[in-house]
């Protein structure tokens, strides 16, 4: 691990280059009504590329499945323990999502927060928690019944939600941009619980404890990640050697 912390302290040592775009809350949503964030994004064609175009046929039911409240999520990382709570909780277990956080070891890619020069504000980094120690704490729980999977197709995430196991799935909802380097993305852990292949929508639960929707398309291209795009390969290098892929889910499998 000597490479991630000597990243580390160069990326921190270049905190007085970075430019930021600062994020309101301490808990990273889609803030905006998805009916009208869906315009807004169908607009943008060159979205599709890496979108996986396909028209899935199933027999799975369309109906979202309804996940208990356990709490909302009031940090910067720890939206995957709060969406592990939700599942574990749907499974009979008596958890709540701060029993879960205090589970979770808090481990960061990089350093949580960085001070930003311009107004001496600090900024935090968002990178929450790798999928290995997301599932190991619902391990915890149940055990070998937790899977993961990287690069997943999205036709077995639709199979998995539509046969009534809701999936906890990493997307990148912003990022921030790093002078010569690149952007380093923001992640985000939601609960995916439903998937309706006629109106081609996938349904889920956020860690403000609020669902949502987002187009087939939407969903795809935030759950890419796109660190092949405009992340430099030094930082995808370091996210994947944490394992943070494409398409990565966390369920229960049972």
């Amino acid at each position: 691990m000597s490479f991630l912390k000597n990243f580390t302290l160069a990326i921190t040592t270049m905190a007085i280059t970075i430019t930021v775009t600062p994020v309101s809350s301490a808990i990273t949503t889609l803030k905006l009504p998805h009916e009208k964030q869906n315009d807004r994004l169908n607009n943008r064609q060159n979205n599709r590329q890496n979108v996986e175009q396909i028209e899935i046929v199933t027999r799975g039911s369309s109906q979202k499945i309804q996940l208990p409240d356990t709490g909302v999520q009031n940090d910067g990382w720890s939206c995957g323990p709060n969406s592990a709570a939700r599942l574990l909780r749907f499974y009979g277990h008596d958890v709540d999502y701060v029993t879960v956080r205090a589970a979770t070891d808090k481990k960061l890619f990089l350093p949580q927060k960085m001070r930003n020069p311009l107004n001496n504000q600090w900024i935090e980094m968002r990178t929450g928690t790798p999928p290995m120690t997301l599932q190991q704490v619902m391990q915890r729980w149940e055990g070998d019944r937790v899977k993961k999977s990287q690069q997943t197709s999205f036709k077995k995430l639709i199979n998995l939600v539509q046969s009534g196991k809701p999936a906890i799935a990493l997307v990148r909802v912003g990022s921030i941009s790093i002078p010569y380097i690149g952007s380093f993305p923001y992640l985000h852990w939601i609960a995916v619980t439903g998937a309706d292949s006629q109106r081609q929508q996938i349904y889920y639960t956020d860690t403000n404890s609020q669902t949502y929707s987002l187009s087939y398309q939407d969903f795809q291209t935030q759950w890419n990640l796109g660190l092949d795009k405009d992340v430099s390969v030094a930082i995808a290098n370091v996210l994947k050697s944490n394992g943070v892929e494409e398409r990565t889910i966390v369920w229960i499998d049972r």
